[in-house]
């Protein structure tokens, strides 16, 4: 890696998702541990204001021997200033020197009216998503929504709105940005909007669940995309237009205590009358999804809060 190259930090497992959304977005990318790999044409914009998997981005200073940290450490306070932040790492007889390009954590898109229990980060909801296939061409579903995430996620990438379309970044305060690059940046993504023409359905069988997720849809400015409705997951009814993808993040006892054998077989029951659908649950590492009447096809193994996790994948 040569100095002044972009990388993108994510969850563990969603490297490979975060280096093809990177290279999508027109950056060459490549994964690495804990992230991918980036270049390109103003790629700090691009990734800060179009990447939904990201959760930081940082720009390498040093990657080197130890012995040059030093030196990188004075050219960075010469060339950034106080109050910048720095991100040193050694191992294996090597160091790196990245300043954050972000700010305030990339998951923090703005929309969140409140912190429910459990709270699915965005940038993880909109990594299962891309993960599965989600462009956004076919209806959505999600029967146990609590806060809204996924679905919210799953109507942003369908508008093909960019997550850090309203936010302001670290970079932009950095001495000689190009402010009329970046605004370019902007309205190329900007350009790039439409419509939300697919169904897109969420629902809990908890109210409250329900009055916070069409909080965080408003909030988010995408609440006419999508509709709320409260019922048990096992008597849901697909929206229409499907086959489509169902995305769902049920409880799984560590993440909150709930019935999850019966909110497990609920998803099971829906299961059987989702003909054709995609289905990507996110689970734990301990094999609840035998309560499922069939296994997955494939998984992807990650990290959700520190706890062992995989996306299930059962195709349609």
């Amino acid at each position: 890696m040569t100095p002044g190259t972009l990388f993108a930090a994510c969850a563990p497992g969603l490297e490979p998702t975060l280096a093809a959304e990177l290279r999508g977005l027109g950056l060459e990318a490549r994964e690495l541990p804990g992230g991918a790999e980036a270049s390109g044409e103003d790629a700090v914009a691009v990734a800060c204001i179009g990447s939904r998997v990201a959760e930081a981005v940082r720009i390498r200073l040093h990657d080197g021997p130890p012995a040059g940290l030093a030196r990188a450490r004075t050219e960075a306070a010469r060339r950034y200033g106080a109050g910048v932040e720095l991100h040193v790492r050694q191992e294996a007889g090597r160091a790196t020197l990245s300043i954050d390009a972000g700010g305030e954590p990339l998951h923090r898109r703005g929309w969140r009216a409140r912190i429910g229990a459990a709270p699915l980060r965005e940038t993880l909801a909109a990594g299962i998503l891309l993960a599965s296939g989600w462009r956004g061409d076919r209806p959505f579903l999600d029967p146990m929504c609590g806060s809204g995430t996924l679905a919210i996620e799953a109507a942003l990438i369908a508008a093909r709105r960019a997550p850090g379309r309203s936010r302001t970044f670290a970079f932009e305060r950095f001495p000689g940005h190009d402010a009329a690059r970046t605004r370019a940046v902007r309205e190329r993504f900007a350009a790039l909007e439409r419509p939300v023409e697919v169904a897109i359905s969420a629902s809990d069988r908890n109210m409250g669940a329900l009055r916070l997720a069409g909080k965080n849809a408003e909030a988010a400015g995408i609440s006419s995309a999508i509709r709320f409705e409260r019922a048990d997951a096992a008597r849901v009814t697909p929206p229409p237009g499907g086959p489509g993808l169902c995305a769902v993040n049920p409880p799984y006892g560590v993440r909150l205590e709930a019935d999850v054998a019966g909110s497990w077989s609920a998803l099971g029951a829906l299961m059987e009358r989702l003909g054709g659908w995609k289905l990507v649950v996110l689970g734990p590492d301990r094999g609840l999804e035998r309560l499922l009447p069939r296994l997955p096809a494939s998984s992807i193994a990650i990290r959700n809060g520190g706890l062992a996790c995989r996306i299930l994948v059962f195709p349609g």
